[in-house]
């Protein structure tokens, strides 16, 4: 195996390599390798992202394994869980055909009504969680109306500290965003929100066609606990509003209806989301001493707040 793998993963993985072609390379995250084995067997050989443990990538693959069996082409393991240089590795199921990047409203529509049948085929997992039977929560994970930040870990106030040392205008707009956020959804009502398994990331890149068929939906890394609204503000519909529309459309087709609290949330859940890209963006720079305040910048224009 080359392109700078280790040269020990073969073996660890019992497989024979007969060709590699890198799908996605980025040092400390996330990589992908489709493989062609002996005898013409495609899989793809994943690389998680550093830092990742054993837990939260075998609730990933609890999802992935629960959508395949219910017929759904997604990457679900082939293969066991691999330490090998400080990072983990896994062999998945190919999933064929290419991303539709530049979708106009049919396609946009059609992404809706395939995110509300990933949801209906989610939806059993919900009950079961209602239950006390189901995954529950990923481990260091919240769903966002629950805080500031999805992860647990992350430092809101530190992180707006150190902020506020480089630029004290994005210092206070920051906190000012993370208050404005905070009401909006209190005032709905956010907290009843139900939440169930959810994709995390269904953009357009992550969802594969053919002939204007579905082929197979991609990249669960941001799978967790959460509720449908949000799905709809990461899956970057504010750039795609017929994603919703054949969503919703589906939904009553299907008989699961957005309620009216889920529909209410729909604006402050994306205001959310993008308080919580900004949070990424504040703990790099903490970590780093180096801050994108220009990406900061754009992230809390977009939180339905104005500078102070």
């Amino acid at each position: 195996m080359s392109v700078d793998l280790p040269a020990s993963l073969p073996d660890l993985l019992d497989v024979r390599v007969e060709r590699v072609l890198v799908l996605k390379d980025v040092p400390d995250e996330n990589g992908s390798w489709l493989l062609e084995l002996a005898g013409g067997r495609r899989v793809v050989l994943r690389r998680y992202y550093a830092g990742a443990t054993r837990e939260e990538l075998r609730y990933e693959h609890e999802v992935l394994g629960y959508l395949a069996r219910a017929g759904w082409v997604v990457p679900a393991p082939v293969g066991e869980l691999t330490w090998c240089e400080d990072r983990w590795y896994c062999l998945t199921r190919f999933v064929p055909g290419q991303a539709e990047r530049d979708e106009d409203a049919e396609q946009q529509r059609r992404r809706g009504r395939d995110l509300a049948r990933l949801h209906l085929a989610l939806r059993g997992l919900a009950q079961e969680f209602g239950k006390g039977q189901g995954l529950g929560q990923r481990v260091g994970w919240r769903a966002q109306h629950q805080g500031v930040t999805q992860q647990t870990a992350m430092d809101w106030a530190g992180c707006v500290r150190g902020l506020a040392e480089v630029s004290p205008r994005l210092g206070d707009w920051a906190e000012a965003a993370a208050e404005r956020t905070t009401a909006e959804l209190a005032a709905i009502g956010a907290d009843a929100l139900p939440v169930m398994v959810i994709h995390g990331d269904f953009a357009e890149w992550n969802v594969h066609y053919r002939s204007g068929r579905l082929t197979g939906v991609i990249d669960f890394g941001l799978t967790h606990l959460d509720s449908r609204p949000y799905e709809l503000a990461i899956a970057r519909t504010w750039r795609a509003p017929a994603v919703v529309e054949g969503y919703r459309a589906e939904l009553a087709r299907l008989g699961w209806p957005l309620s009216d609290l889920e529909e209410a949330a729909i604006r402050p859940l994306y205001h959310a989301f993008r308080l919580d890209q900004t949070a990424w963006l504040l703990t790099a720079g903490l970590r780093t001493g180096d801050y994108d305040l220009a990406a900061i910048e754009r992230q809390l224009a977009r939180t339905g707040t104005s500078p102070p």
